[in-house]
């Protein structure tokens, strides 16, 4: 590489904060929602917001580079095609940037030096608290947004998943901590002949009724609020675990999938959603996306992403082997293992 692009880079990547942290602003203050009716002037937008006309404009200018945002020829601004994303609504990938851009996410993000130097979660470090689901559970508010972020991420993987596998030789799915119900769903709305359950934490699984019965698809899919370490559901043909396992270190991964084998049906399958990353760093932007993640893991929760090496080390110890791989059109792939 030239030591020109060698610097441009290393800008883009040193300053790649300023872009997320745009994004936040515009989101939080409902600037989406706003245009989602045509284009607006800057100064409408800022008596709508309570905000200062000038300094908006400029962050609607900003946010317009990167196509969330478009200014028009008469200076007034309209959604661009990342902006329509954001709207508040179904499928909305709202709920994701404000968690990423929430100030738990930056607070155990600062603390990645120390992760690094102990091999603790940034959690640890910022909040003094090891156990971060316990964490959350604490905080109704922490929590409820930790879960409207996870949902608009479901919903971004789990129309993939429901048309990358083929589901029709099965009868019953199991979703182990599917949250409020977007890959179940998707999977049920896919495949009529399904039907399935939802398992998950009890104050997660209360948002699950309003979205299921939003999709046609409610008699068909039981809840069952619990605890997926202490038992899960059984009579499933098949279980999913969406990208659950890399939340937990590997002990704790271990002991989760026990749990699974245990429920599975005779014959049953397991499918794994999660990212794969190569068993050796290569400079590309889904071996980027996968080592961002990895390092989100490392301070987010102390779980991990792994390998199809390290899933396959995994699963074979509690008597599961991978039958097969498939690629879906997301960074994540569906890892299917069986008995």
């Amino acid at each position: 590489m030239a030591e020109a692009s060698a610097d441009a880079a290393l800008f883009r990547l040193a300053s790649a904060w300023q872009g997320s942290r745009a994004l936040h602003a515009a989101t939080r203050m409902g600037l989406p929602d706003l245009l989602a009716a045509g284009p607006r002037g800057a100064e409408d937008l800022a008596a709508a917001t309570g905000t200062y006309a000038p300094a908006l404009r400029r962050l609607l200018r900003a946010l317009a580079t990167f196509e969330v945002f478009a200014e028009g020829p008469d200076g007034r601004f309209a959604l661009g095609p990342l902006g329509v994303r954001l709207v508040e609504g179904p499928g909305s990938a709202r709920g994701l940037v404000l968690w990423w851009g929430h100030e738990d996410a930056r607070r155990t993000w600062d603390a990645l030096e120390d992760c690094v130097r102990t091999g603790e979660t940034g959690a640890r470090h910022a909040f003094g608290a090891e156990d971060w689901m316990a964490r959350y559970e604490r905080d109704p508010a922490l929590l409820a947004d930790y879960a409207a972020g996870m949902a608009a991420s479901a919903a971004l993987v789990a129309r993939a998943v429901a048309n990358a596998y083929d589901f029709g030789g099965l009868r019953h799915v199991v979703d182990v901590g599917g949250g409020r119900g977007q890959m179940i769903a998707a999977v049920l709305i896919a495949h009529a002949h399904l039907s399935g359950t939802l398992l998950d934490r009890a104050e997660v699984v209360a948002g699950a009724p309003a979205l299921l019965e939003q999709a046609g698809i409610a008699a068909r899919c039981r809840l069952v609020a619990g605890d997926m370490f202490a038992a899960i559901p059984e009579g499933g043909d098949a279980l999913i675990l969406s990208r659950v396992v890399h939340d937990w270190n590997d002990a704790e991964a271990m002991a989760l999938l026990v749990r699974c084998r245990a429920a599975l049906a005779e014959g049953g399958r397991l499918l794994l959603i999660e990212r794969l990353p190569e068993e050796h760093a290569t400079p590309t932007p889904v071996a980027q996306g996968h080592a961002l993640s990895d390092l989100n893991m490392l301070v987010r929760t102390g779980g991990r992403e792994r390998t199809l090496s390290e899933y396959g080390a995994l699963l074979g110890a509690v008597g599961l082997g991978v039958r097969r791989v498939l690629p879906t059109r997301t960074p994540w792939s569906i890892v299917e293992a069986v008995a």
